[in-house]
């Protein structure tokens, strides 16, 4: 009986280090893993140091590898790179906000949506580029961990075609914390301000001098379900939002141009939930 126990725990821990070895070749060319196959056994030879809970940490592995000289991400010339992004949820407006201002923060600004498609499995965001340099995957995945969200799955499908499988459950979006008593002062802003409300019941905003703003004013909820919209097509000097019992996020803009706001905006935070 012992015996059988010991043979089961040696063949299903024979099938993990493979299963470990096979996802580690996922992320390699062939020539780089033929040529250094031995190292590669060497540094993977504690199989159980790659698995989270029970499945494979592809992150994990791919620092390794990074920090080994092992994972190529620099390409012979300037191609065309296409990631695909994928989660299991029904809501790809905030997947894309979060992973659009994960992008943006490593320098990816000018991407263009290939195919974004919603099914029963969930949602597929595939994105191309220009570039010479494959985008680095640790980095990627430590960004995303900023706004809480995880890398569960990694494959390599070319040298300038990568997957990822996100986990959003506890997700939240890039956006600035306001808290009951703050004021803030947001001057020339380059994109819409996207505020963290949770807290508050009373968002006030002010137009600073200089500016000449047209309201576009947006509430959210957690999952960036619209709860109300303000817009003007007169200029706006103070907004007075009560904000509802489940807002979390505020987006301000302008309703022509971000221009209006040279001078920023005023927000005072008021009355704690």
């Amino acid at each position: 009986m012992v015996k059988k126990v010991f043979l089961s725990i040696c063949f299903l821990s024979s099938l993990m280090a493979q299963s470990v070895l096979e996802k580690v070749h996922s992320l390699l060319d062939e020539q780089t893993y033929a040529t250094h196959n031995k190292l590669i056994t060497l540094l993977f030879e504690d199989e159980t140091a790659y698995m989270k809970s029970s499945s494979i940490d592809m992150i994990k592995i791919a620092t390794t590898l990074e920090e080994n000289g092992l994972l190529n991400l620099v390409l012979p010339s300037v191609r065309q790179i296409e990631l695909t992004f994928e989660y299991g949820g029904d809501n790809p407006l905030f997947f894309m906000k979060v992973m659009t201002d994960t992008l943006r923060n490593m320098g990816l600004s000018f991407i263009l949506t290939k195919e974004a498609k919603l099914n029963k499995d969930g949602f597929s965001w595939k994105v191309v580029f220009e570039a010479k340099t494959v985008p680095d995957p640790v980095l990627l995945a430590k960004r995303l961990e900023r706004n809480r969200a995880t890398v569960t799955d990694l494959e390599r499908i070319d040298a300038n075609r990568w997957r990822y499988r996100i986990d959003m459950n506890d997700a939240k979006i890039d956006a600035k914390p306001i808290n009951p008593g703050d004021t803030v002062r947001l001057v020339r802003p380059i994109r819409p301000i996207w505020m963290e409300v949770g807290r508050i019941k009373r968002l006030i905003i002010r137009e600073l001098p200089g500016s000449h703003w047209y309201a576009d004013v947006v509430v959210y909820d957690k999952m960036l379900h619209i709860l109300s919209m303000r817009q003007s097509k007169m200029r706006t000097r103070y907004l007075n939002i009560r904000l509802p019992s489940d807002a979390v996020y505020v987006k301000i803009s302008d309703r022509f141009t971000l221009e209006n706001l040279r001078s920023g905006v005023k927000l005072t935070a008021k009355g704690e939930k």
